[in-house]
């Protein structure tokens, strides 16, 4: 994979960092590759997970940031047989775009060591990918603009909260999920776009939000009192002294499911697997509750009570709502195009 400047100058400085240590210098020349999301993902990762696993595998390791669609593009720019990098973390949505195109190693307990310690919903279709982050969606409310607390997703249509809500653009898969939802509640079914569309535009006009990371100033600023949100944003906001708090909604939570995957024909495939199973380890998993409120997916992982108030146990993670992204998938070409021009 050709590295920007930038990402040059930081393997270079990794790999001077690991030739102190006495590394051999053919790995100086070879950075691992993984990617991750940008902001305070990737400075997080950067500082406190990658110098563990580049420790561990005795190379440098460098980051490539970027989002799922940018990274599926490149995939299928490059083809099954030469993948950029050995292995790939991405929200399981796009991970449904490719598994069944030759591109991901088949994951077993026998290679992937902490697989056989998930729990049972983190084991992906054709297991060709395992989740190592799992964030769960529940709905923030400001508790200073709201006089009732939401209940569950249905109460987003009461009176009582227009004008006040804030959701999630349909190319995010927050806002995919609650579509599905609201087909199925309120319609026929998951893939009845027509009721959902429908029922989404009974709510408008409400600010549209790309990212978690850009509803949650709005919150802050009380533009927005009630939205679908994920924990991590909440307890930010709750730091920072914002009168907000959240509800596990009673039909039960969404979860942004990150899964990771390791290419068939990487020549790193072996180092791709170890870091699968390092990121699943109880150390990464323990490190991501206690920092991001990432669920842990690894079930012998005891949470601390400093995060005991937070949606994060293994059985509240396995009772929440999933979808089939292979279903999904099928009918988000026409629920864009139906949301683009109704909403």
């Amino acid at each position: 994979m050709k590295l920007s400047r930038r990402n040059f100058l930081q393997a270079s400085a990794g790999a001077s960092a690991l030739a102190a240590l006495g590394v051999p210098a053919f790995a100086q020349n070879n950075p691992f590759i993984v990617n991750m999301f940008g902001g305070r993902w990737e400075n997080d990762w950067r500082q406190h997970v990658i110098p563990k696993f580049a420790e561990q595998i005795g190379r440098p390791v460098e980051l490539d940031i970027g989002l799922g669609t940018s990274w599926i593009a490149n995939f299928r720019a490059a083809g099954p047989q030469t993948p950029p990098f050995a292995s790939v973390m991405l929200n399981e949505r796009y991970t449904a775009m490719i598994r069944n195109e030759g591109y991901f190693e088949e994951l077993t307990p026998e290679k992937v060591p902490n697989m056989a310690d998930l729990i049972e919903p983190a084991k992906l279709k054709g297991h060709t990918g395992l989740t190592g982050m799992l964030a769960p969606l529940i709905l923030a409310y400001r508790t200073d603009l709201v006089s009732e607390p939401p209940r569950g997703w249905a109460d987003l249509w009461h009176e009582r909260f227009r004008g006040q809500l804030g959701l999630y653009k349909i190319t995010n898969s927050a806002g995919v999920m609650m579509a599905l939802w609201a087909g199925e509640h309120f319609g026929s079914g998951r893939d009845d776009v027509e009721t959902a569309v429908a029922k989404f535009k009974e709510l408008s006009p409400f600010p549209q939000i790309g990212y978690s990371s850009q509803l949650t100033p709005l919150m802050m600023q009380g533009q927005v009192a009630v939205a679908p949100l994920d924990v991590g944003e909440v307890k930010a906001m709750q730091d920072q002294g914002v009168p907000v708090d959240y509800v596990i909604p009673e039909e039960g939570m969404l979860v942004f499911d990150h899964s990771f995957s390791v290419f068939a024909h990487h020549p790193d495939k072996a180092l791709g697997l170890e870091y699968v199973n390092f990121v699943l380890s109880p150390e990464i998993q323990l490190w991501m509750a206690e920092n991001w409120l990432i669920a842990p997916t690894n079930k012998i992982v005891k949470l601390p009570e400093s995060v005991a108030k937070w949606p994060l146990s293994a059985d509240q993670v396995t009772q929440a709502i999933r979808f089939d992204w292979d279903d999904a998938n099928a009918v988000s070409g026409k629920l864009n195009d139906l949301w683009e021009r109704t909403i």
